[in-house]
């Protein structure tokens, strides 16, 4: 194996390998309610009836969205949350997208009904392959710095790490050789256009995690996309912030 091929295989691996928290942590207001373990997956539902489903991001967990859980069971509504593979209070240590749009679908079929899906960075793409693969059926989906497509993700990482034209071409072609899909096949604007679901599209200016501009680009190509570029929130923060948890909770209420 050439040196190109052992540099690409590591960050191959990092990419589907998450740094799991030390200390899980539970959101407050899921004390009570009904939790399961769905097929190694640590799964919570608040509340009866039609859920909103709460999908984090990468080397994040549920508790991410504690504000947003607590506004929306102040309003009634149903709220059903999941730590993704490799997270939280998951099983495993693997968490590459087909994986995680697979999970996420199974605790919808096993919590639901869902009628709405917030996602957030890494859990906005799993939220959306979940919709295109394995049928989760959403009226309404909320998109929060989101990751636009796994090409940019792995150029972005590669450039910050200094990882040389040749390691890059040899990361992209061992992904597609170990997924069995074109790179490319994993960008939300290609899926957009067949998403019935109503979206609201959130991000910040200043996220340096997922390109904002990606936001624009995401709205564009989904029929009546509602759009929020906001600035000083991060790429975390944004999640947690009150003028935006109302905002979540008017589109999905």
């Amino acid at each position: 194996m050439s040196d190109a091929e052992t540099r690409a295989r590591q960050f191959i691996h990092a990419l589907a390998h998450p740094r799991r928290r030390a200390r899980p942590r539970t959101a407050p207001a899921f004390a009570d309610a009904e939790h399961r373990m769905i097929d190694g997956v640590a799964a919570w539902r608040l509340a009866e009836g039609p859920a909103v489903l709460l999908v984090h991001g990468w080397e994040d967990d549920h508790s991410l969205w504690t504000p947003l859980i607590d506004q929306l069971a102040q309003i009634g509504r149903a709220v059903v949350a999941l730590d993704l593979p490799g997270h939280g209070f998951s099983e495993g240590d693997r968490s590459p997208l087909l994986l995680a749009a697979e999970k996420v679908a199974r605790v919808a079929d096993a919590f639901g009904p869902v009628d709405a899906v917030v996602g957030h960075s890494f859990g906005c793409p799993a939220s959306v392959t979940a919709i295109e693969e394995h049928g989760l059926a959403a009226d309404r989906i909320v998109l929060i710095g989101a990751a636009l497509h796994q090409r940019g993700q792995i150029e972005r990482i590669a450039e910050r790490n200094d990882i040389p034209g040749d390691v890059v071409a040899q990361i992209f072609a061992t992904y597609e050789a170990d997924v069995g899909r074109p790179v490319d096949w994993f960008d939300l604007r290609r899926a957009a256009p067949s998403i019935t679901a109503r979206a609201l599209i959130l991000h910040s200016a200043d996220d340096d995690a997922c390109d904002y501009t990606g936001a624009q680009a995401l709205a564009d190509v989904w029929p009546g996309a509602e759009l929020l570029i906001t600035d000083g929130l991060g790429h975390r923060m944004i999640c947690q912030t009150p003028a935006i948890i109302e905002r979540i909770v008017d589109f999905v209420a």
